[in-house]
């Protein structure tokens, strides 16, 4: 009941108002570099004539602690550490935002989130209903993060997907068309077409379905004897078949002379395809925002749903157009072509971009709106790995992995974030809770990043969560000799949230401890570890 009292007498409530520490910025924007300066002076024009159009108020600068938080979480997968935090708080360089973006982007901890997001969309899992199997899965994941790392381009990322042939054990990507509970034509052309076009098959006409999955009629599988080893390649038996690809048109196959799978490839790869690089960009801005300038991100198609057109028919769907900035989705898709589907120079734009320095306060009466057009930064809840990782660079504990299902079993390292884990089937009581996806189809909507009654109470009454934040408070403490006023209280800020406390916080937090009996104020120090842990502020991006 204590902790409550304190909790209560922070006010930690959110979002801040405009008096607030989120708020304190100049409205300036912070200097870019100059080979993507004309890149985002047109993203931040567009922006602006947005705002003009809506008649919608002007959102300040995120400040330099909100930034560095948001920065690190979206872009590394974890809150900073407290030394990483004072240095970029305490540096007076005008890049440092610029500095730091392409730190992270090179940080090996940039390569572990994006490789667990692609893994999620890949359906990376060795049991049922993929069935990739553990040695698969490892290959599969070592592989993707490594391009990812080397910052290998999209464009050959899935052209080496498409095309992979041999063994799924020594030829990683040869698992693309393995990682489907569905291994018939159709269920292979509704992964790939969900992976690389943000499409649903279901939305085609059935005519066009039926030609869409000659691509992959061809697709044929073989065992061998080494347990679990699967062979992936193409049946070139002559043949003449009519496909189709949505956006690129009808094609005649001839597998005796090419390949389906490498026509497939071109075509779909190709500056024509209107779908490829569309369908990337608008994934990876609901990376960095929680949503994308289409939603949901990973379907973008222009067809309706059967289920929206029988809406229709009663005047219930909604009349809204579902591209919220459509002038800037067409922006970077052309900017990521003319990259060579760069992946790191688009996420350098969104970085560098007026949405993305945005604070996320706003006034009430407008915030959902601003959101809504990325005027203001939307606040999201943290994904259960990011959560669960930034828990353990709080307390240096992250949680022990296994399965032991299917043999061979497994058991992760000591010290394995949660965003390293390569296989879906490896998982925990909290990642579960915390709506980490399954898997199973490999669609955004598997991922549940919405708030609910179990997982608040497990934060506020899990005993095993509040002894390991006790033991950061008492450390804390024992760094600080005691000095709870003068140095305990920033640094416990510093730690958890990135970020000074105001004086107000300050004053707040000495009153309640003047209320305490005497005996009981050491226990200031776990508790105010604890607040600030189950402060929204922690638990959202913002």
């Amino acid at each position: 009941m204590r902790r409550f009292f304190l909790w209560i007498s922070v006010m930690l409530t959110f979002p801040a108002t405009a008096s607030s520490p989120f708020a304190d910025v100049s409205s300036r924007q912070c200097p870019v570099p100059e080979n993507i300066a004309p890149a985002i002076g047109k993203i931040n024009r567009i922006l602006a004539r947005s705002r003009k159009q809506k008649n919608l108020p002007g959102t300040p600068l995120a400040s330099d602690c909100v930034f560095l938080r948001r920065a690190w979480l979206t872009a590394a997968g974890r809150i900073p550490a407290v030394a990483e935090a004072q240095e970029f708080l305490s540096s007076t360089d005008p890049a440092k935002r610029a500095k730091l973006i392409d730190a992270l982007l090179e940080s090996p901890d940039h390569a572990d989130l994006i490789a667990m997001r692609f893994a999620d969309m890949l359906r990376i899992k060795s049991e049922f209903p993929v069935n990739l199997w553990p040695n698969a899965v490892q290959a599969f994941h070592r592989k993707l993060r490594s391009d990812i790392f080397h910052n290998r381009p999209y464009s050959d990322i899935a052209r080496e997907m498409l095309t992979a042939s041999g063994s799924n054990f020594r030829v990683p990507y040869a698992n693309f068309f393995r990682g489907s509970g569905n291994r018939t034509p159709a269920g292979l052309a509704e992964i790939t077409a969900l992976t690389f076009m943000g499409l649903r098959v279901e939305n085609l006409p059935p005519e066009k379905r039926r030609e869409f999955e000659t691509f992959f009629s061809r697709i044929r599988y073989k065992r061998s004897s080494e347990w679990k080893e699967e062979f992936v390649f193409t049946d070139p038996e002559p043949a003449k078949l009519k496909a189709w690809l949505p956006g690129c048109g009808s094609f005649l196959l001839r597998p005796q002379e090419k390949d389906p799978r490498q026509v497939l490839a071109d075509a779909l790869i190709s500056d024509n395809n209107p779908y490829f690089a569309r369908a990337f960009v608008n994934r990876a801005w609901s990376w960095f925002f929680g949503k994308g300038l289409i939603d949901p991100a990973d379907d973008i198609s222009p067809e309706r749903s059967v289920w929206d057109r029988f809406l229709d028919r009663f005047g219930l769907s909604s009349p809204s157009p579902r591209e919220v900035q459509p002038e800037l989705l067409e922006f970077l898709t052309n900017e990521f072509r003319r990259s060579h589907y760069n992946m790191r120079h688009l996420f350098r734009l969104i970085m560098h971009c007026g949405a993305f320095q945005a604070a996320s306060v706003a006034p009430q009466e407008d915030q959902a709106q601003l959101e809504k057009y990325f005027l203001a930064y939307p606040v999201h809840r943290l994904e259960a790995e990011v959560l669960s990782d930034s828990l353990g660079i709080l307390t240096g504990n992250y949680g022990r992995y296994t399965s032991v299902i299917p043999e061979p079993f497994t058991f992760l390292p000591h010290g394995t974030r949660a965003i390293q884990i390569a296989d879906g089937s490896i998982s925990s009581a909290m990642l579960d809770l915390f709506g980490r996806p399954s898997r199973d189809s490999g669609k955004i909507s598997e991922r549940n990043n919405r708030m609910t009654a179990p997982q608040r109470l497990y934060l506020l009454n899990s005993s095993i969560i509040y002894s390991r934040l006790s033991s950061l408070g008492w450390k804390i403490a024992r760094n600080c000799k005691w000095d709870f006023r003068r140095k305990g209280i920033t640094q416990i800020y510093l730690t958890v949230l990135s970020r000074y406390p105001t004086p107000g916080e300050k004053e707040r937090i000495m009153n309640y401890l003047r209320t305490l009996p005497r005996k009981q104020r050491g226990q200031v120090w776990p508790d105010l570890v604890w607040v600030l842990v189950n402060s929204k502020e922690f638990l959202y991006y913002h």
